[in-house]
């Protein structure tokens, strides 16, 4: 046993020292030295959520691999390894005052007047905002909410699988399936006792079912009919506490370069807060379908706006792609009438989708059409994408009152030039004075040219910090 031992130890000595010599081949052959001597002597100076663990490529693997198990949930990453922007900080939960149902009624109420009159949350679908909100500040991703998926605010249970995600293992996905197996026999048992609950007179049903039976009333049509369609339609929503306020944190160092883009297209700043519903400014979000960045725009309408090609991807860059969410929303705004909900539902659901559903309700009443509109491509997301908003704005503009702990990261104050030649990032580095992880803090679009070493084209517009020499000389001709 003693001599297996040894020759195991011996075998992953020999792998890593292959290891080690094919990695630095690569290192060598991909990039310059002096780009990599840049990297080692700017690893004390980081940011903490720039991790240089990134920076060990593997073209093989995903970054969303590198990251810790309860964080892969929450967003997806393109497969490109120099991502070194994309990593998300465990950041400890905030700790929270004790949310009553009165607390929420008021701040969604607007109970201070923070909080444009245009943005107030209409009665027709305030319990659906109120749904969403308490996603976002009550319950985190350890809470399985089944729900009713027409009527999303008629909760039928919570289920709690924290101890089964904390339970010890050698593969987390195991819990995460113990978990999903405990939530979906929870699911058909409610959806038994529903069907069950149909056939019943109110006076022989239980506890249980008498209160979802009081959360019916306010549906029209027979008591029968209402329930059958009730366990027709059960949906399971994770919470997003734990994420929400990570994206708390983390929107310190945007937010307010957001704000002071959407003034000066005129546009009301609560606009800034869609990121939250988004990505929760995750810069490297991107979801299954292609979008991608902080305002996850699809390649299609992105490119209507910012440049997106094999080298750059613009979505990546938060102001950049606010410049673009600012003109698509104002655009929006003044297709459909000026109203910022239809704005906004476009924004998801496209002006031309939401005309029909306008057109098929006879409305321009966003509340009602969130109520009583559904048809193929207006679904669940689309139907409840204005009271997510709604419901992000005020828990964030209403922060202090939810949270005791308003920490959050200090803003990147920035400047913009535009290159006068173009440059190969190592050259470009030299003149402009940064290191290449401060130009990826501002520019997180440029990883592909900096790990491909490709020239830079004349006239691209960068980001500096505000403190630039260079950015505040030349940000005068930059726009």
């Amino acid at each position: 046993m003693l001599k297996i031992r040894n020759l195991l130890k011996r075998c992953n000595l020999v792998l890593s020292c292959i290891l080690s010599f094919l990695i630095g081949a690569v290192l060598t052959a991909t990039f310059s030295d002096d780009f990599i001597s840049k990297i080692k002597s700017t690893k004390d100076t980081l940011p903490k959520i720039i991790s240089l663990k990134y920076l060990a490529l593997n073209a093989d693997e995903p970054v969303s691999t590198a990251l810790p198990i309860d964080l892969q949930d929450e967003a997806s990453f393109k497969e490109d390894p120099l991502n070194i922007h994309f990593e998300l900080v465990n950041i400890e939960a905030e700790k929270k005052v004790e949310l009553t149902d009165e607390v929420t009624d008021q701040v969604l109420s607007d109970f201070q007047n923070r909080i444009s009159p245009e943005f107030a949350v209409p009665e027709i679908i305030f319990n659906q905002t109120k749904f969403w909100f308490k996603v976002y500040t009550e319950f985190d991703s350890n809470k399985k909410i089944i729900h009713d998926s027409l009527h999303p605010h008629i909760i039928y249970d919570i289920v709690d699988v924290s101890e089964i995600m904390a339970l010890p293992t050698r593969a987390a996905w195991l819990n995460v399936e113990k978990a999903q197996k405990i939530v979906s026999k929870r699911v058909s048992e409610i959806r038994t006792k529903l069907k069950k609950m149909s056939k019943k007179n109110e006076k022989d049903m239980d506890a249980e079912e008498l209160g979802w039976l009081a959360s019916f009333k306010e549906i029209k049509g027979s008591q029968k009919k209402i329930i059958l369609r009730a366990s027709q339609n059960l949906r399971v929503q994770t919470g997003q506490k734990d994420f929400f306020e990570k994206g708390l944190l983390v929107s310190g160092r945007y937010l307010s370069g957001i704000e002071e883009i959407f003034r000066s297209h005129k546009l009301p700043t609560e606009l800034a807060r869609l990121p939250f519903v988004e990505s929760s400014f995750v810069i490297g979000a991107t979801s299954k379908v292609g979008a991608a960045g902080i305002w996850q725009f699809m390649p299609g309408i992105g490119r209507k706006f910012m440049v997106i090609n094999d080298q750059f991807d613009e979505r990546r860059n938060p102001w950049k792609a606010s410049e673009a969410a600012a003109k698509l929303l104002k655009e929006n705004h003044m297709i459909l009438y000026k109203n910022w909900g239809l704005a906004l539902t476009a924004y998801n659901h496209g002006p031309g989708g939401v005309k029909a559903a306008m057109k098929k309700i006879g409305t321009r009443d966003i509340g009602k059409i969130v109520r009583n509109y559904r048809s193929r491509n207006f679904d669940f997301a689309s139907a409840n994408f204005y009271t997510c908003f709604l419901a992000a704005v005020h828990a964030q503009i209403y922060r202090d009152v939810i949270w005791t702990d308003r920490t959050t990261e200090s803003p990147l104050l920035y400047s913009t030039t535009r290159l006068k030649k173009s440059m190969k990032p190592a050259e470009m580095v030299k003149a402009i004075g940064f290191t290449y992880q401060e130009i990826l803090l501002y520019n997180p679009e440029l990883d592909r040219s900096f790990k491909k070493n490709s020239i830079i084209p004349k006239g691209y517009r960068l980001f500096l910090p505000a403190s630039s020499k260079l950015a505040s000389v030349e940000s005068q001709n930059a726009q």
